[in-house]
């Protein structure tokens, strides 16, 4: 019983998406001005992302997503995490204000430090070199995303008197969301969707398997809702 539950919560990428929850959950927190209402919008986004979570790795665990690769399943799933937070945060009276006021709180330092995690898309090109992912996936996800990674590294920690302006970290945080496109559009390549190219060996059908699936389904759509609390500090 204890060795199952171990082999259940021991990927990294559950590990690395709570870390991202947490992340996140902090600077939403920080604004200690705020009314009730918007700590318990974030309470509740935090309790609603912890059971979608939950969810996918029982859908994934199942083969939900596997299953139905045809209606874009993972796709949705990031569609889902993004929309319903954006919905949320922009229906809950003064929510979306209180946001604002956060987003102003945080530096750029720390806003870019998150996509440091990104690093860790070098187990995509693990399982690449290993014979588990096409190469049109190592080429359109998991090396912009590593190389993304790095350049999260420079921002963060700017060397000498250099100074970042505010257009390049809008053009930054931009980029960084579009570099994910890649990705969600060649797992479907090789596998049954509307975006099915041709039969490659190895397929990307890992992609949508338990616990790989967590990168698109949850991990992927939190770095995309980091970009957007950035720009909207950044565009305020």
């Amino acid at each position: 019983m204890i060795k199952n539950a171990y082999e259940f919560l021991r990927p990294l990428i559950i590990w690395l998406g709570l870390t991202e929850l947490a992340w996140i959950s902090y600077w939403l927190l920080r604004n200690d001005s705020a009314g009730f209402g918007y700590t318990a919008t974030v309470v509740g986004w935090f309790v609603a992302l912890l059971a979608w979570m939950a969810w996918v790795i029982h859908g994934g665990r199942r083969g939900l997503f596997l299953k139905h690769t045809r209606w874009l399943s993972n796709l949705v799933g990031a569609v889902t995490v993004v929309a319903f937070s954006a919905a949320l945060f922009m229906i809950v009276p003064g929510a979306w204000e209180e946001l604002a006021r956060t987003a102003a709180l945080a530096t750029t330092e720390e806003l870019a430090s998150i996509h440091i995690l990104r690093l860790l898309a070098v187990g995509t090109i693990i399982k690449y070199l290993q014979r588990q992912l096409p190469l049109h996936f190592f080429i359109l996800g998991s090396l912009p995303d590593f190389l993304f990674a790095i350049s999260a590294i420079i921002v963060t920690f700017p060397s000498g008197d250099g100074f970042v302006s505010r257009e390049f970290l809008i053009a930054w945080h931009c980029t960084g969301a579009l570099v994910f496109m890649g990705a969600g559009i060649s797992m479907f390549f090789s596998v049954p969707s509307p975006f099915f190219i041709y039969r490659s060996v190895p397929d990307a059908s890992i992609a949508f398997r338990f616990p790989m699936l967590l990168a698109p389904n949850f991990t992927v759509p939190l770095f995309m809702l980091a970009h957007a609390f950035a720009l909207v500090k950044l565009l305020a």
